[in-house]
């Protein structure tokens, strides 16, 4: 259970009898929190959600706007500006997070749609425990703002990449990406192809318009909104879900190329990385390849070699490495 869960069931007394929206939900225990009625919204295919969207819709009869702390500060921008648009009259909002997570800093973007600054007030603090603290203000209503306000658009060769706040590498080409878009221009894989993490759209837009038939994937409907409009603004054509790993994948591929993650929230990890390299081979078709670029240093080829039978480095630079893995055919 996450801290600033643990930090929420200690206002028992002050969820009672609430109807609250918990935004951008981090832990399925919050849907345990003890109000009256409560709805969860989150990005994470990973979890159980009401609404699993990249901006929040307040039910009519909520009373009670729980904001937990985004790692991106312009996602909090995004989604607190959504939010005062969907108000017609002030509501209560809270803010928590840890304290290590930002929260402090948060405070002043907080502030600004509470209307604190121009009163010359603080949002309220309410508790501290678990290293998080946990405020409070009025939500001021405003203009509707829509999605398209916060797109990030970059250049990459022909194409226009679209992201959002929150999605992985926000408005620039990750490093280790960049690698990998070097092998798959060189030579270029066998379609069918699946991009696991879409992202921004990245490979998936880089590969449709090469002519290759994508499938992309994402734990994040950030992400996969963000997908959809580099291909809606490129003109090009592929299929997107909303999945945790391979949960949502339809049919089985000749490549999957992927840049995994190994964060979960605020934590390394590499448990994704190798539940990605395991399952693959049930996505693959006879002869199929992973194409994956990782960090030097993580023992990526041990993984690899568990589950195919022709794993190689293809091209490296002193941070990355692009392995290909291949079944027999």
């Amino acid at each position: 259970m996450e801290n600033t869960t643990r930090l929420l069931q200690r206002q028992a007394a002050l969820l009672a009898g609430r109807r609250a929206l918990i935004i951008d939900a981090n832990d399925e225990a919050l849907g345990d929190l003890p109000a009256a009625h409560l709805q969860l919204h989150g990005d994470l295919a990973s979890l159980r959600l009401d609404q699993a969207t990249p901006v929040p819709e307040i039910p009519a009869d909520t009373d009670l706007l729980v904001v937990i702390l985004p790692k991106a500060r312009e996602r909090l921008d995004m989604l607190l500006a959504t939010l005062a648009g969907g108000l017609s009259a002030p509501m209560e909002c809270w803010l928590v997070g840890p304290g290590k997570g930002g929260i402090r800093g948060a405070l002043k973007q907080f502030a600004r749609f509470i209307g604190a600054e121009a009163e010359g007030a603080e949002p309220e603090p309410m508790d501290s425990a678990r290293h998080c603290k946990l405020y409070r203000g009025q939500l001021q209503p405003a203009a509707p703002t829509p999605l398209t306000d916060f797109v990030r658009r970059w250049p990459l060769g022909d194409l226009t990449l679209c992201s959002l706040p929150g999605v992985f590498s926000h408005g620039r080409l990750d490093d280790g990406t960049d690698l990998l878009l070097e092998e798959l221009k060189e030579r270029l894989p066998a379609g069918p192809v699946l991009d696991i993490g879409c992202g921004a759209g990245v490979l998936t837009a880089s590969l449709a318009a090469r002519g290759l038939t994508v499938t992309a994937v994402d734990v994040s409907a950030t992400a996969v909104a963000a997908t959809r409009m580099t291909l809606a603004e490129n003109g090009l054509q592929a299929e997107v879900h909303h999945s945790n790993l391979y949960q949502a994948v339809p049919g089985r591929f000749r490549t999957l190329c992927t840049n995994p993650p190994f964060h979960e929230g605020l934590t390394h990890t590499t448990d994704i990385s190798r539940r990605l390299i395991g399952e693959a081979p049930r996505h693959l078709l006879p002869g199929g390849q992973l194409l994956l670029v990782a960090n030097q240093g993580l023992p990526y080829g041990d993984w690899l070699r568990e589950h195919f039978t022709q794993v190689a480095v293809v091209r490296e630079n002193r941070r990355f490495k692009v392995w290909r893995a291949s079944l027999r055919p």
